[in-house]
């Protein structure tokens, strides 16, 4: 009897065969574990969560938190810039014709603004410097100064002046003798005369009249008053500019303050 010898070939293709199945089994279970940490991995940005109502509602609660701490950061910004932002500045130039009554008068000019007002004021070549500071209580007091000056700038005393300060409802208009009718050379000088008349006899009548203040500065007149009064005033200017006589104006003007006297 001969023996059986094992077949080395048979052998090997079997080893081959049950070491494959380990290797397939092993990348199962490898690939097993991957699927599984990728399922518990916690969602750190880089990884898509599932679309639920839950993830929806959680990602809308984050974007509103950041928006309400947005608005919160600029909230806070805007409240320290505008506490370095406290004194407020007003500059006005000076014309090159006032520069000395301003020298001669600027203590009398500038007492109503530190004393009753609280403001600062300085006066630098040719522009004068308002500003407020930690005693101001009002920061309208620094409009009103600033239309006291220029009141003031413009030729009127210091006495009709100061009523801007203390009275709330006065105006200053201005306008020009062109802009009523185009007048030229000895025209215009006697349209200004006639507004004047002898010694400002006309100017002052219209001003007791219609309760206001009047600045003739070549063909520029300035009128100080409330609404309804610097109206009158207008009227009887631009109709002696017009060429209407200094009578019609003067009765016209009685008969305005006898008005006047009835209503008061």
């Amino acid at each position: 009897m001969t023996k059986r010898m094992p077949n080395k070939a048979s052998s090997s293709a079997r080893g081959g065969k049950i070491e494959k199945k380990e290797a397939e089994k092993k990348h199962e279970e490898v690939d097993h574990e991957e699927n599984s940490n990728q399922i518990e991995q916690p969602d750190n940005g880089n990884t898509r969560n599932i679309l639920t109502m839950e993830n929806i509602l959680e990602e809308k609660d984050r974007d509103n938190n950041k928006k309400v701490k947005n608005k919160i950061i600029l909230k806070n910004r805007k409240n320290t810039s505008s506490t370095f932002n406290n004194n407020e500045m007003r500059i006005l130039t000076i014309p090159k014709h006032r520069i000395s009554s301003i020298k001669t008068n600027w203590m009398e000019l500038i007492k109503p603004i530190v004393t009753h007002l609280k403001l600062e004021i300085r006066m630098v070549g040719d522009k004068i410097q308002v500003r407020t500071c930690k005693l101001t209580e009002d920061k309208n007091n620094l409009q009103k100064s600033s239309d006291y000056i220029k009141a003031y700038l413009l030729g009127f005393t210091i006495e009709d002046s100061l009523a801007l300060l203390r009275i709330d409802d006065l105006y200053i208009e201005s306008f020009q003798v062109k802009d009523v009718k185009i007048l030229k050379g000895d025209h215009l000088s006697r349209c200004i005369g006639r507004i004047c008349g002898s010694n400002g006899a006309t100017k002052y009548a219209i001003e007791n009249a219609t309760k206001t203040r009047i600045v003739i500065a070549g063909d520029k007149i300035h009128i100080l008053g409330s609404f309804n009064n610097i109206k009158m005033a207008r009227y009887s200017i631009c109709s002696l500019i017009l060429g209407s006589t200094q009578g019609k104006i003067f009765n016209k003007l009685n008969i305005l303050a006898k008005r006047m006297k009835e209503r008061f």
